[in-house]
């Protein structure tokens, strides 16, 4: 028996897209064998989802199908905890008889204290699904005319055996069609993701660190060099206090350009450090 899904059994219905977008996908859809339904077409009223997939597993006709909604908010409240709770017990009576369900939701305009997405809604509906993930984005990186976005698939909640966090990259440029999008998604290695995750970080860290970075290497290229003075002049340059300067002077400081170090600093005679400027200063990537 093979593992592959007949596009037959998929339905995805499709309720957040403009005219151009729905017709991208069922191009897609096509080449697939998938149906893409959406709301007003061929008289079709999203309201029905909910009872179809209640009656389709107490019917016993829900084994195999696949049922894709986008976004979820179309087809119930997820404000409302007794609405929420409601979809939960259909999905599960859908999911029991065989169905799979895969519902896209927002996440929340803020993320929490950590940068993380939060999912926007009550909680009944993470609590009565079986797996759910949250993207954040981790990077975007421009080059001749083509940026790469790197995301990351955080699980918040998970029934069997599923990956913890799952990383993706894809591409955008100007003029590209949605299928050619889609063909760029590659599966990040993990150790891939954490170099990628590691890289976003320190340019996050410099791009907060800019002034002070900028007044320093000021300082240094004119010719003062020792700590203190260093110090005192970039805090004046940059009207930052001395102690975000002397932060910034010490955690800037390396041997590798691409660990954030925008300076080395070589000890002499009575513990005295002076700094010079790390190559290739003249093209610093903030």
């Amino acid at each position: 028996m093979s593992d592959e899904i007949d596009g037959e059994s998929v339905y995805y219905i499709n309720a957040d897209d403009n005219y151009r977008g729905l017709v991208d996908k069922i191009e897609l859809a096509e080449v697939w064998g998938m149906h893409v339904i959406a709301p007003h077409h061929n008289g079709f009223d999203i309201a029905r989802i909910a009872a179809l997939m209640s009656e389709m597993g107490q019917g016993g006709t829900a084994r195999g199908a696949v049922f894709i909604l986008d976004t979820l908010k179309k087809f119930t409240d997820l404000m409302d905890k007794r609405a929420a709770s409601e979809f939960g017990q259909v999905a599960r009576g859908f999911v029991s008889a065989g169905g799979t369900l895969i519902a896209l939701a927002h996440t929340n305009k803020h993320p929490d204290a950590e940068g993380k997405r939060v999912y926007s809604g009550t909680s009944d509906i993470v609590d009565d699904s079986d797996c759910c993930f949250v993207i954040d984005k981790v990077s975007s990186e421009e080059r001749n005319g083509v940026t790469t976005h790197t995301v990351e698939f955080n699980n918040i909640k998970a029934r069997g055996d599923v990956a913890s966090a799952v990383g993706f990259t894809f591409e955008r440029q100007h003029g590209q069609s949605y299928e050619a999008l889609i063909d760029t998604v590659k599966r990040l290695e993990r150790n891939d993701l954490n170099d990628i995750k590691g890289k976003a970080s320190i340019d996050s860290e410099l791009e907060h660190d800019i002034p002070i970075i900028e007044a320093i290497c000021t300082v240094i290229t004119a010719g003062t060099v020792s700590k203190s003075k260093i110090v005192q002049k970039a805090h004046e340059l940059s009207s930052e206090s001395s102690n975000n300067v002397r932060k910034v002077l010490d955690k800037r400081t390396g041997e590798i350009f691409q660990l954030g170090h925008r300076w080395r600093a070589r000890k002499q005679a009575h513990n005295r450090h002076v700094y010079e400027i790390l190559p290739p200063h003249k093209k610093l990537n903030y």
